[in-house]
């Protein structure tokens, strides 16, 4: 079942092309795993070449055994692994902010060695149930539409998630029935993390209102791409006639547009002049201003 919904997933949003070699990144933990395996499965049939890597972030004392399960995933399935250990060499407080250096450099050493091997795609665990707690996470930070949107299937760079359409217990069980060893990392179960009480907490209430909560959330992320492309592209246009030789927007042209482009243009604004992802509120005081 899991296979057939992946190909789906590659054919019918278009993650890969034929002769496209495809990076798989792999944690050794059961969502990578299985994506190793079913794209290793799909790989002949949909004509592309699959490696695998595996990126130590040298957070965790047991990292090391994490990488040896994934290098002997890759080994049994005879798929080409590759090790990167990186130095972050920086802490932060509980919560996120290391997390999200972790994340960051992960995907530029990922980009890195794409690059040398030619990769045109690399792959990632994401499932069902991430696309259902990204959104949540977003609504809960007053996110517009645009960022309801969620995880791209398939990012600008590349990155794409073949397991996007699968729930995470299929996935996990799959994973299970093929591999003796799986990897765990403890912090998929820290309270301190704002994703982990979202899947442990509010999810599983949710649930017991609506059975079908991960689903319904998965289908407005795919929604809100859908409309959010459209309203970029207004965004886009309206900045480029806003935008003063002085890099200023002009409030006379905003005031004129409609609110969804406006928004959204600000947005991409504020993201391209400071870095940061405004919200409801904060874009609520610009427009008042």
């Amino acid at each position: 079942m899991i296979i057939s919904r992946v190909r789906r997933t590659l054919l019918e949003r278009r993650l890969v092309e034929p002769s496209t070699c495809v990076l798989a990144a792999c944690s050794g933990g059961p969502d990578s795993a299985a994506m190793l395996a079913v794209l290793n499965r799909l790989a002949p049939e949909l004509g592309f070449a699959l490696q695998a890597v595996s990126i130590d972030h040298g957070l965790r004392a047991d990292a090391a055994r994490d990488l040896a399960i994934a290098r002997e995933q890759a080994e049994q399935l005879g798929i080409p692994f590759h090790e990167r250990k990186l130095e972050l060499g920086v802490s932060g407080p509980a919560g996120g902010s290391i997390q999200a250096v972790a994340r960051a450099a992960r995907y530029d050493a990922l980009g890195q060695l794409a690059h040398q091997l030619g990769a045109g795609r690399i792959a990632v665990g994401h499932t069902r149930d991430d696309q259902a707690e990204t959104v949540i996470m977003r609504l809960l930070r007053g996110a517009g539409m645009d960022a309801l949107a969620g995880i791209e299937p398939l990012r600008r760079d590349g990155v794409m998630r073949p397991l996007i359409d699968c729930d995470r217990a299929e996935v996990q069980a799959f994973a299970r029935a093929r591999f003796s060893r799986l990897a765990e990392d403890p912090s998929n179960r820290d309270a301190r993390f704002e994703r982990v009480r979202i899947r442990y907490r509010l999810l599983p209430a949710l649930a017991e209102e609506d059975p079908g909560v991960i689903g319904h959330l998965a289908a407005l992320a795919d929604e809100a791409r859908e409309r959010a492309a459209s309203v970029i592209d207004r965004a886009s246009a309206l900045l480029e006639r806003a935008r003063g030789p002085d890099r200023r927007l002009s409030p006379e042209v905003l005031a004129g547009s409609d609110p969804a482009a406006r928004r959204a243009a600000l947005r991409m604004w504020l993201r391209e002049r400071a870095g940061v992802e405004a919200g409801r509120r904060h874009l609520d005081q610009i427009e008042r201003a």
